[in-house]
């Protein structure tokens, strides 16, 4: 896989996940990028969401209590030092197909977190997963 475009911090953002996942792993820890992978199958609502990203990017407490703290906490991540990130929001489609409002809003504040490391010069991708065929409504991520 040329997965050389993941070290790019002007592309990063949110995107359906459209390659294997588990490759495209390997690619960015060879670039010395995180790679953190989260399964939000379980998520119904916005505090399961945020305790389950949160747990995975292993946030200080303090971050989890609502979208604008959790927004806070990724424009930080100074206790994940790395050359960038990658988070794969696993089995995605039940939170993203059935909770519009609140996926939205997580996904906004993803997408913001990826504005801000752009401007430092680090990737911070949100790669999307969902069974095969399923759309999440996000573009392709680049190089798919």
């Amino acid at each position: 896989m040329n997965a050389e475009w993941i070290k790019d911090a002007a592309k990063a953002g949110v995107f359906q996940l459209s390659a294997d996942a588990r490759e495209l792993a390997r690619a960015a820890a060879a670039a010395g990028m995180m790679v953190i992978y989260v399964d939000i199958h379980q998520a119904h609502d916005k505090e399961d969401f945020l305790a389950e990203v949160s747990r995975a990017l292993r946030f200080p407490e303090k971050l989890t209590a609502d979208w604008s703290a959790f927004a806070g906490g990724l424009k930080d991540l100074s206790w994940l030092s790395a050359k960038g990130w990658v988070v794969i929001l696993e089995k995605s489609k039940h939170f993203c197909g059935g909770h519009g409002h609140e996926a939205t809003e997580a996904l906004d504040a993803m997408d913001a977190a990826a504005e801000h490391w752009r401007g430092v010069g680090k990737p911070f991708w949100t790669l999307i997963g969902g069974p095969d065929g399923w759309r999440s409504g996000w573009p392709d991520m680049p190089g798919a």
